[in-house]
């Protein structure tokens, strides 16, 4: 009999060993002269256990990115200050050049951007929760948090389309000075216009 657990360990040791053998290939050559072959023999597996996981070198890079990112960006949103976490998670973009190509490649911007706005709505609620907590009412949290994450997103899908050639200390310090304050005020407007007796625009 099969001990399940132990067949689930083989099969995340085999995806992490490729994603290895994949990283190691990347600091040489550029992504789509990767091969499933060079990777399998890199790694000492057979072809079809890469085919297990991935349709093809693409999909792969594609799941370490997210994974590698994912993975920074809840550890930056609970152990450093937000600002720090997004240069970190900016660094391993452009450090990684290929890898974040390839998955624009695979994804497109647009599930690139969509993918990016889950992994980084975190550091916006940590801006906003270092910045003195969100409004009270739920629905204007979720305003203020979806707002700020769409306006973060844009500076940094611009850097990726620019190159990734300026230096992260720097986008993010531009965007500390724009977010510095702006959030806290949205908060108190949007908590002036919901304290009972405040007066509602017309509805339409």
């Amino acid at each position: 009999m099969v001990d399940a657990g132990s067949e689930a360990g083989r099969r995340a040791g085999a995806r992490d060993a490729l994603a290895a053998a994949l990283k190691a290939r990347l600091r040489t050559e550029p992504l789509h002269k990767v091969t499933v072959t060079q990777l399998t023999r890199d790694c000492g597996l057979a072809r079809q256990a890469f085919y297990y996981h991935f349709p093809d070198v693409r999909h792969l890079a594609v799941w370490v990115f997210e994974t590698e990112v994912a993975g920074r960006v809840r550890s930056f949103t609970s152990e450093l200050g937000w600002a720090d976490g997004l240069v970190r998670l900016m660094l391993y973009m452009r450090e990684n050049r290929s890898s974040t190509l390839g998955v624009l490649d695979g994804l497109g911007r647009s599930g690139l951007e969509r993918f990016l706005f889950q992994q980084m709505r975190p550091v916006t609620e940590a801006v906003m929760d270092q910045d003195g907590g969100g409004p009270v009412r739920a629905e204007d949290r979720v305003l203020v948090v979806d707002f700020y994450t769409s306006a973060v997103l844009a500076v940094v899908l611009r850097w990726v389309s620019d190159g990734m050639v300026e230096h992260p200390y720097r986008v993010v310090g531009d965007l500390e000075i724009m977010l510095h304050g702006a959030v806290r005020e949205s908060v108190r407007r949007l908590d002036e216009r919901a304290a009972p007796g405040a007066v509602r625009p017309p509805a339409n």
